[in-house]
């Protein structure tokens, strides 16, 4: 048992400049959220809008079987390739103009596709818009992870993962309204995808309105500016300055900031964030959820029902489905912490894609088939936010980027992968042995969470990179408030079974949560070294 003394806590600051202050960095760090969290947008209208648009493109560009597949899976393969160069760019560049190139190439590609009079063009469109989606899945979670505050770190950085599953749902209603309200299908999957043209131009033009990510701006030794956003991020000087240490400490302590050192790491804490980050983007893709949504009008086919419009009508519940369990996970991310609803999410997937399968093979009907699919897409979104967030958690502020697009990269192969290859597993396993097999691995990969994820809710970046390298580190909350503090109540913690400090490890013990004048304020920070009380 460690007792630790608390005899002070930060005073209180007075006035009315503080509260704008912090109304002010609020609005800041909002703003940053709500253009990051749009550029998922691009990614899940996409995801919809192929469920209604392919249909319509394989009848007016005499689509093979083959070349359906390449159109619905190449985005994701080429995304994955290119994340690679994002998270090089964003290290380069920053991360706000890099988030600006990849909305204009999406846009780009969007346009190419439109134009599209045959298979060749329409997929040099996709590689292209491929591209900018690979850009926006590495940057924007990384932009997230940097500004927003640690308590807060996992609500705000998943609403990026919640506005993609908006854009399926957008992207599902855009598709079942054109194709009931146009009568050609060159017409209507034109239109579908010229729609995405102006979400992109929106983001570009709210880009000047943002900061860079002060982390970013420490890394490459513009100091005195990325202390000027830190305040402006965290106006109390005092939080501001104990970040800003931490920050240096961290950044101090690399040596090399190239892919080598993530690919093939030396340290503990390197290879743990190597193991969780890939582990955890195959992980959210190999249960076939992205196939499920590509396919969707082709697996209501099977399921019984023969018209495309009602194809498109059923698809909304899915989508619905798939938002609710967003919305239910993301707030619990920052209260019940991530491992629970990657325990709870995967295992349930697992079963309900057994149900989903059965349902197939007994040929339990329409109903059962769309019950099956909805409560497979509700709880894959219970665990998937995680696969984002924890990416650009894990891994310190030099290694973030180029950590972050590997993480992408691997989740976009395998999802491209499987969407390249679902309509051929179906004919070969029929489609129940299909999702027999994506529930098998929905089982394992339950298994790899509950034996290798660690938790993270409340801990800054910094301390993360200190629970992997083998660091305890305990976060107290003395919920009596400021008076009790003041007056050095003693704070007991107990070690769980088997924590130990190494010959060069230390504790760190941090007092969060005590409110001064209503305020959140950190009132102590002790750092005990082995053998000592």
């Amino acid at each position: 048992q460690i007792t630790a003394m608390v005899d002070g806590a930060a005073p209180a600051i007075e006035g009315g400049n503080l509260a704008l202050q912090e109304r002010e960095a609020k609005s800041l760090i909002y703003r940053t959220v709500i253009f990051c969290s749009m550029t998922s947008m691009l990614l899940g209208y996409d995801v919809g809008i192929m469920a209604g648009a392919l249909p319509n493109m394989t009848e007016d560009l005499d689509l093979s079987t083959t070349e359906e597949e390449i159109i619905a899976g190449s985005l994701n393969i080429v995304a994955g390739l290119c994340a690679v160069v994002a998270g090089y760019t964003a290290d380069k560049i920053g991360r706000r103009w890099a988030l600006g190139i990849a909305c204009l190439v999406f846009a780009l590609g969007a346009a190419v596709m439109v134009s599209a009079i045959n298979f060749g063009i329409l997929f040099v469109g996709r590689i292209i818009t491929g591209i900018g989606v690979g850009f926006g899945l590495v940057i924007a979670p990384l932009y997230l992870s940097e500004v927003v505050p640690p308590e807060k770190r996992g609500f705000l950085v998943c609403l990026f993962d919640v506005v993609l599953n908006v854009g399926i749902l957008e992207g599902y209603i855009v598709g079942y309204i054109v194709h009931s309200s146009m009568s050609t299908a060159s017409g209507r999957w034109r239109v579908m995808i010229g729609v995405a043209i102006l979400p992109p131009l929106i983001i570009i033009m709210g880009l000047r309105y943002l900061s860079e990510s002060p982390r970013w701006l420490y890394y490459v030794g513009r100091d005195a500016q990325a202390k000027e956003v830190l305040l402006k991020m965290i106006p109390d000087q005092a939080r501001a300055t104990q970040v800003e240490e931490d920050i240096k400490e961290v950044i101090a302590a690399e040596v090399s900031n190239s892919y080598k050192d993530v690919l093939c790491p030396e340290t503990r804490a390197l290879k743990n964030a190597l193991h969780i980050s890939l582990g955890l983007a195959i992980g959210q893709q190999i249960t076939g959820s992205e196939a499920v949504i590509y396919y969707t009008p082709e697996i209501m086919k099977q399921a019984g029902i023969t018209n495309l419009s009602d194809q498109l009508l059923w698809a909304l519940p899915v989508g619905v489905a798939k938002l609710a369990g967003e919305l239910i996970s993301v707030p619990l991310l920052d209260n019940q912490g991530r491992r629970p609803m990657l325990i709870i999410g995967g295992s349930m997937q697992a079963v309900t894609l057994l149900l989903l399968a059965s349902s197939f093979v007994a040929k339990w009907g329409f109903t059962a088939t769309i019950v099956s699919v909805s409560l497979f897409m509700f709880f894959f979104e219970v665990a998937a936010p995680i696969s984002w967030l924890m990416p650009s958690e894990v891994y310190s502020t030099g290694k973030r980027g180029k950590a972050q697009s590997v993480a992408v990269t691997v989740n976009r192969i395998v999802s491209g992968t499987i969407a390249v290859s679902f309509l051929s597993l179906t004919k070969s396993l029929s489609v129940g042995g299909t999702f027999y097999l994506f529930a098998a691995l929905a089982f394992f990969t339950t298994v790899w969470y509950y034996t290798t994820v660690p938790e993270t809710m409340g801990l800054t970046l910094e301390e993360v990179t200190q629970v992997l390298a083998g660091t305890k580190v305990m976060k107290v909350t003395n919920k009596e408030g400021y008076d009790n503090l003041r007056n050095g109540p003693e704070l007991k913690l107990e070690a769980e079974p088997g924590d130990e400090l190494g010959e060069e490890a230390e504790l760190n013990v941090k007092v969060n949560d005590v409110k001064v004048n209503g305020e959140s304020r950190l009132s102590s920070h002790l750092v005990l070294h082995e053998g000592e009380h």
